[in-house]
């Protein structure tokens, strides 16, 4: 059940909760004065599309939150267990949705104080509010929407065979797209089959495993300068070790300079570190020579692996362009159409066995679309009778109402059309909804409709925007007593012009226009006694003030209160 609605700053409205209560709840008001913007409100917090226009002018961001208890959903508790969200701890019972939009398009929604994304939080919404919006009275003419209302009336056993019948038909439909992919392109598969032994024969010749492209590099340029790196190497060991006619080595330097000092530090002490860093560079330089003679005599230059290295890299290259920026990505590219390879093998092997599979699939779901056209036959006949009496009640007692279910095409919902006929009135024949119920009529019906559904639905807060529309005299009171019986078992909120519906309703808000040189603000509030009165004498016609129209609001209030 709906508790609250609270908004801010959204629309004309600043700020305003609305209490609601179980039974029927009224929102009352003169055209114009912001019935919608109530309406708006509360399916933005139950996830609808939303608009920034909506924002109040002169603020950046609005709020709407919801607040509802679930102590008979126990189908909103599975969903919201099954996402990991949890209710307060103080009261289990509570479930607050709530949502912020903004000028910058960011609207984060929250369940429970919680942030979800907005598919989840739309899946969680939708378990607790039935909107039947003035669109969705059109949206009965539909034969995609009948369908529906026919399933759910239907109940478990249907949906359930809807669920196994489209899971049964992605499957067919999965092995009659293979066929297809395996018997049309078979010429394209042995080509795509040659073209790939063709690059794991010249990814495998190369023999890449193992390779390094670096240390290649790196191999081929000191090859190809050998000759300038022995010259380098001789220069540098003549000048810390060789030494070249009469210029002697730096080693030779380093010596005599750590004589000296050696001499010196038996006069200066303090001198013992300056000794022990010449002696150090004497070590290191001593080191470098013979590091570098070494090398100097492994050093060898072979043009033929000059040659080879060279060849390497211009192999590697020609691959690269081919099949991926580096070796590895190269390798990698092997292993793909490796296993590629592998599938249009495999597809080949399956050409064989694909057709008993493509007729398994098809048994199964034809077996489960004459279940479901079954069972919507059953369906059909009960809803018929459900929805001539519901219409009998809402002041058309020669009604009949039919179920016409036809063979369609295949498809994920079996293989029926459904449609909705009407006669009416008697001596007229059975016709489409779409071509025979005028405005008044398809009211009533969805009303019927929406009254049969609730008793099998969870959802236990139903919201009508002017189901009254088109209606008047004793239908009219007839959908008002429909309305009043529906609110015995669920909790109803009701957008209407009617004095006769609102006449009926446990809680009466009038949502109200205030305008002034600055700015205009709706506002909403609860009436009750002498304030619920005038406003039954608003929507009768008259002047608030009429002394009959009071007593006539005030009677008509007392009957309803009496039945």
């Amino acid at each position: 059940m709906l508790i609250s609605l609270y908004i801010k700053h959204f629309g004309l409205i600043d700020e305003a909760e609305i209490v609601f209560g179980p039974g029927l709840n009224v929102l009352t008001g003169e055209t114009g004065a912001g019935k919608s913007i109530v309406l708006e409100a509360l399916q933005v917090a139950l996830g609808f599309r939303v608009q920034t226009e909506l924002i109040r002018t002169g603020r950046d961001r609005a709020l709407v939150q919801a607040t509802f208890d679930i102590a008979r959903l126990p189908g909103v508790r599975d969903r919201m267990l099954q996402y990991g969200l949890e209710t307060g701890e103080d009261e289990p019972d509570l479930l607050i949705l709530s949502r912020e939009i903004n000028r910058q398009g960011r609207n984060p929604c929250r369940v429970n104080g919680r942030i979800v994304n907005l598919g989840v939080y739309r899946e969680i919404a939708g378990l607790l509010v039935d909107l039947h919006g003035q669109h969705d009275q059109q949206s009965l003419l539909l034969a995609d929407k009948q369908m529906q209302m026919l399933d759910r009336y239907g109940g478990a056993g249907v949906l359930d065979l809807l669920r196994d019948t489209e899971k049964a038909y992605r499957q067919w439909r999965k092995y009659l797209h293979l066929k297809e992919k395996i018997t049309s392109g078979g010429r394209e598969r042995q080509q795509r089959m040659d073209m790939i032994k063709y690059q794991m024969e010249e990814i495998d010749a190369a023999r890449l495993s193992g390779e390094d492209e670096e240390e290649l590099r790196q191999r081929r340029d000191m090859l190809a300068n050998a000759e300038r790196i022995s010259s380098l190497t001789e220069q540098v060991l003549v000048s810390i070790h060789k030494g070249a006619n009469r210029t002697p080595a730096a080693v030779d330097l380093l010596g005599e300079a750590k004589n000296s000092l050696d001499e010196l530090c038996r006069y200066i002490p303090g001198l013992t570190s300056a000794r022990e860093n010449i002696f150090s560079a004497l070590c290191l330089v001593e080191e470098t020579a013979r590091e570098l003679a070494s090398y100097q005599e492994n050093l060898e230059i072979d043009p033929r692996e000059l040659n080879y290295i060279e060849e390497r890299l211009a192999l590697i290259d020609r691959l690269k362009k081919k099949y991926g920026a580096s070796i590895p990505d190269i390798l990698d590219h092997r292993e793909q159409i490796a296993v590629e390879l592998e599938q249009l093998k495999a597809m080949e092997t399956d050409a064989a066995g694909i057709d008993e599979q493509v007729n398994k699939s098809a048994d199964q779901y034809f077996t489960l679309a004459r279940q479901l056209e079954a069972g919507r036959q059953k369906a059909a006949t009960g809803l018929e009778q459900a929805i001539e009496r519901e219409l009998k009640d809402l002041a058309m007692s020669n009604v009949q109402f039919a179920v016409r279910l036809t063979t369609s095409e295949p498809g994920p919902r079996g293989q029926n059309a459904v449609e909705f006929l009407i006669s009416p009135n008697p001596g007229e024949p059975l016709r489409p909804l779409s071509k025979s119920a005028s405005g008044g009529e398809l009211s009533r019906v969805m009303l019927a409709l929406k009254s049969i559904l609730a008793a099998a639905d969870e959802i236990n807060t139903l919201v009508f925007d002017e189901v009254d529309a088109g209606i008047g005299g004793r239908t009219l009171q007839a959908v008002a007593g429909k309305l009043d019986q529906l609110s015995q078992a669920k909790q109803i909120l009701c957008v209407t012009h009617a004095a006769a519906v609102a006449a009926c309703a446990n809680k009466h808000f009038l949502i109200n226009k205030l305008a002034d040189s600055q700015k205009t603000v709706t506002t909403i509030s609860l009436l009750e006694n002498e304030e619920r009165i005038k406003e039954l004498s608003r929507m009768l016609g008259g002047d608030r003030e009429s002394t009959a129209l009071y007593h006539h609001a005030r009677n008509l209030l007392l009957r309803s209160s009496e039945n």
